[in-house]
């Protein structure tokens, strides 16, 4: 493909006007307070084109793109994974053929895998139930020619990355990765908790694992064509670290199909009256998984020290559920908020629009994202939220005072103490201004339109693409299957060996907590549904 296929995208960057035009959102109609949650009512337009149409493969026939995945069914509410899910819709839809490579899933039925996976031999995630650890066995798997793609993207925070490295230097096809998770934060959550509060041991990982990952994720990247990250904060995190390939901030997409659907029943009703609590409260909501890095904890503490002294009928609301939900709801019974602290479990995501547009407000403490796949979905509903500023991704989408307040979190006990007080005065004033809180409802809803709606990021997901073929283009990519044999066997082993090494301790460090809880079934969408 040549420089004049390329989308219009000079900059890479994620602020595009919306693509379409939103009428003026409205309040739900409520019997209580003014909740925060919109819903709009779409101006009729044509339907755009897919900006994928505008690729294609050899000769102008349709694209076959790999798409390297850490999971090949969604066991759980996953950000990545929806995010996978809709590409491999969106370029299906315009008649590309995408093939998912992931680790086999022993607990997945065949309507939940979509035609044509390649599922790779795999290691369980002891503390992450329906989580994967794909490795590279088996005398198909090592074989080049059975690949034939013409742009591999690879949506992994696993070493699967390095299978698109191999094809790369194997077969010459482009390789576009995605930085999905915030490595700094990641490790943190494999440690057991009373291990995670020792300060010299983080010293430790610090210098023995963290600083190493970077260095070996930095050498891996710039082995590719391109960088996809999700916030500007993360593409300065890597440049800063020595990525030197072109990066993209791509922004994750929200889809239309389920939460711009019309509003549906009440879900706070049940939850709240069945604890004799009224309904007409303040309610306060969080989404997504129960793990320490999600920073659920601190939330509980604010609520039960900043909020719930000043406003008797404020409820917070947990959906979702993880491995630490248990803890999280020892905790709510120690701070004597047990009562008032709900947990729903895990919400089907067809639904989880309802629990955020029938809340007052949205909160969010976590400090680990590149996306928040969850606050990007609430300020699309028009939630008004509070979410600490985390100079990564949380604070790329939340322009503070504007569509929601962003709080500075704090570093060491005395000043994270004096920021869960200024999060709870923020909450507590948002409730009792409702205008306010309208206000900023209104333009997270307008602004999620402009950076997230699916055209919007489609378009520049095509661009990256195509910029990512270019790239290898003139790379001047000589394919080792032309070569002798022995740089093959040779070239196949430094990669799998590493990709082994690091699955293997990855495997080995997932029992150091105790196991969780089996996941549900059925409760997600299947790739192809």
């Amino acid at each position: 493909m040549t420089m004049d296929a390329i989308l219009p995208l000079s900059d890479h960057r994620s602020d595009r006007a919306p693509h379409e035009a939103i009428a003026p959102a409205r309040h739900t109609p409520s019997t209580g307070p003014a909740r925060g949650g919109l819903s709009s009512v779409r101006v009729q337009a044509a339907i755009p084109e897919n900006p994928f149409a505008a690729l294609s493969g050899a000769n102008g026939r349709p694209l076959k793109v790999a798409i390297l995945s850490d999971f090949t069914r969604i066991p759980y509410a996953n950000g990545a994974v929806f995010q996978t899910r809709a590409l491999y819709r969106a370029l299906n839809t315009c008649g590309h053929q995408a093939t998912l490579i992931g680790p086999r899933d022993p607990d997945a039925s065949a309507d939940e895998i979509p035609p044509g996976t390649v599922a790779l031999p795999s290691l369980p995630l002891r503390t992450y139930p329906g989580v994967h650890l794909p490795i590279p066995v088996g005398s198909s798997v090592l074989d080049p020619m059975r690949w034939d793609f013409d742009i591999c993207f690879a949506q992994t925070t696993t070493l699967l990355v390095e299978f698109g490295i191999w094809l790369r230097k194997m077969r010459g096809i482009p390789l576009l990765c995605v930085n999905t998770t915030h490595l700094a934060a990641a490790y943190d959550v494999l440690l057991p908790e009373r291990v995670s509060r020792i300060g010299a041991v983080h010293t430790v990982l610090h210098k023995t694992l963290r600083a190493p990952m970077e260095r070996l994720f930095v050498d891996l990247y710039n082995q590719g064509d391109g960088l996809v990250v999700l916030s500007e904060g993360l593409r300065d995190y890597w440049r800063e670290r020595g990525v030197t390939v072109p990066i993209h901030v791509i922004p994750r997409m929200v889809p239309e199909d389920v939460f711009e659907r019309p509003l549906g029943p009440d879900p706070y009703v049940q939850l709240l009256e069945e604890r004799g609590l009224d309904p007409r409260g303040p309610r306060l909501v969080c989404a997504g998984r129960h793990t320490r890095e999600k920073s659920q904890h601190r939330l509980i503490r604010i609520f039960a020290e900043h909020i719930a002294p000043h406003e008797p009928q404020a409820t917070l609301t947990l959906v979702g559920d993880g491995p630490d939900s248990a803890a999280y709801a020892a905790l709510a019974r120690e701070l004597g908020v047990a009562r008032r602290v709900i947990f729903t479990g895990e919400v089907p995501y067809s639904q989880i629009s309802d629990y955020y547009r029938h809340a007052n407000l949205f909160l969010h403490a976590s400090l680990s994202e590149t996306f928040g796949n969850v606050l990007s979905e609430a300020l699309w509903c028009g939630s008004p939220t509070v979410a600490f500023a985390d100079g990564m991704g949380v604070s790329s989408q939340i322009q503070s005072g504007h569509n929601g307040l962003l709080i500075d979190p704090g570093r060491g006990p005395i000043a994270e103490e004096s920021a869960n007080a200024a999060f709870g005065k923020a909450v507590l004033a948002l409730t009792r201004d409702p205008l306010a809180a309208a206000r900023l409802g209104s333009a997270a809803a307008q602004r999620a339109r402009e950076r997230s709606s699916p055209l919007v990021v489609q378009r520049m997901l095509a661009n990256a693409f195509a910029h990512a073929r270019e790239h290898a283009r003139q790379s001047n990519l000589r394919p080792l299957v032309d070569g002798p044999k022995a740089l093959q066997w040779l070239e196949t082993f430094r990669h799998f060996r590493t990709w082994m090494g690091f699955t293997g301790g990855l495997f080995a460090f997932g029992h150091l907590r105790p196991a969780a809880a089996p996941r549900p079934k059925g409760i997600q969408p299947s790739f192809c549904a």
